[in-house]
């Protein structure tokens, strides 16, 4: 079980950090949402377009493809082989949601209060091309759902199913060769959108773009676009650097509006999204000061981090989105542990990502950086408590069930943290994007 659920919404050092209009209300409308996360293993991972945007999620489940499935709250929360709850808006962040299923609930046919528009099948592991599998899948087609046939190059039996498909995934991870090559060039003429996976780097994913391929997947997404710069820009380290002064717990209002003032556009868009409708404000506000105090600290930071990560450069904004939901889940484990230095293990999830984020080596990026030794060899060499924390959360993100595991915490730890992260990453992400 997980231990000391409630110590999830404050940080280490007082109350300071977890004030803030309707946070809260906000943590016991959530939590009906999060108990579904106790037993199950799920993450997600993000599908991209050519534009590097986010247009879909896959889910992964820790006990493989979908079998058995109930819907409720009107299509939002599922019930999948019968013990792993899945909240679509939470774990879908907003975007379509690829479900694994097998060929038994194809057949015995999905519920009726399913969304199509939402939830996109995609057929794997645990799909044959049956009669029966064919003659279900023409009727689910009929009925508005998208299907997508998973990594061919392995599934050579799902060839059957291709004309009843919308998508189909290749994973490029594998050798290329003649076979794949020629499996390439065929798809192409059928009609289907050709979505790699397994793009490990940069250089993987412009190869597919230029083989025709519209959508990917991959860990190109936390890997550098090549040692191109021999240091990071000045602007960018400034950025970094303000996040770091943030994250001291006995800061002060002044001082933290004294740092943020620092920075004009940053003022400016922290004013704006304080004084927009979601707040109902009587009167717009006069200082960044005010700001802080009716808003609480823990979400102004939260939102410094996403808004100077963000600015730092044009890289995909999932980059940011992940490095925020990493920082999170560590801070929360931190918690757990009952760990007297959990901003530290914050700054070591927000900078897991500091390679692919500036292009620049992590050991030269955080040595101008005023971090201690034990966060930059957490990122840099996975030393310490941190770094094993850290490990963890990386297997856990892509599904590495086997390596999900931190010494002291029920793995189920990892799920609750995960799924609180995310919810309130989208949620931030949502309000302040724009």
């Amino acid at each position: 079980m997980i231990r000391n659920k409630n110590r999830v919404t404050r940080r280490k050092g007082g109350g300071r950090r977890s004030g803030g209009i309707g946070f809260n209300n906000r943590l016991t409308e959530l939590s009906a949402r999060l108990d579904s996360a106790r037993n199950a293993r799920v993450t997600r991972k993000p599908v991209f377009n050519r534009s590097l945007e986010v247009v879909a999620y896959e889910v992964v489940l820790g006990d493989g493809p979908v079998s058995h499935i109930s819907v409720g709250e009107g299509g939002r929360r599922l019930v999948v082989n019968e013990v792993t709850e899945l909240d679509l808006d939470a774990i879908g962040g907003g975007k379509t949601v690829q479900l694994p299923v097998a060929s038994s609930i194809i057949e015995s046919g999905l519920p009726s209060d399913l969304a199509p528009e939402q939830v996109m099948l995609l057929l794997g592991s645990g799909v044959d091309a049956s009669v029966a599998t064919i003659t279900a899948l023409e009727n689910t087609r009929r009925l508005g759902y998208r299907i997508v046939l998973d990594d061919l190059t392995t599934y050579s039996r799902l060839h059957p199913l291709l004309r009843l498909a919308h998508g189909v995934k290749i994973n490029t991870g594998i050798a290329p060769g003649p076979t794949v090559a020629k499996q390439i060039a065929i798809l192409k003429t059928s009609g289907v959108e050709l979505m790699a996976d397994g793009i490990g780097t940069y250089d993987d994913l412009r190869n597919a773009t230029r083989q025709g391929f519209t959508q990917f997947q991959g860990s190109f997404l936390s890997r550098p676009d090549g040692f191109r710069k021999t240091r990071a820009p000045a602007g960018q380290l400034a950025g970094l650097e303000l996040i770091t002064l943030l994250q001291n717990p006995d800061a002060e209002i002044s001082e933290i509006a004294t740092v943020i003032r620092r920075d004009v556009n940053l003022s400016y868009r922290i004013l704006r999204v304080v004084n927009s409708a979601h707040y109902s404000l009587p009167r717009p506000l006069g200082s960044i000061e005010e700001a802080v105090m009716l808003v609480g600290v823990k979400q102004i930071v939260s939102w410094v981090g996403m808004l100077s990560m963000s600015g730092l450069n044009d890289k995909p904004s999932e980059l940011t989105r992940c490095a925020m939901v990493r920082a999170r889940v560590c801070e929360i484990l931190a918690e757990y542990l009952d760990r007297s230095d959990v901003p530290g293990f914050y700054l070591v999830g927000l900078f897991s990502v500091i390679e692919a984020l500036l292009d620049v080596p992590a050991a030269r990026a955080l040595g101008s950086l005023p971090l201690n030794a034990d966060i930059a060899d957490a990122i840099v060499s996975g030393g310490g408590i941190m770094g094993e924390v850290l490990r963890g959360v990386l297997a856990y993100e892509r599904g590495d069930w086997g390596h999900a595991h931190i010494i002291g915490l029920d793995d189920s730890a990892i799920t609750y943290a995960f799924y609180l992260a995310i919810i309130e990453v989208d949620e931030v992400w949502t309000r302040i994007a724009g």
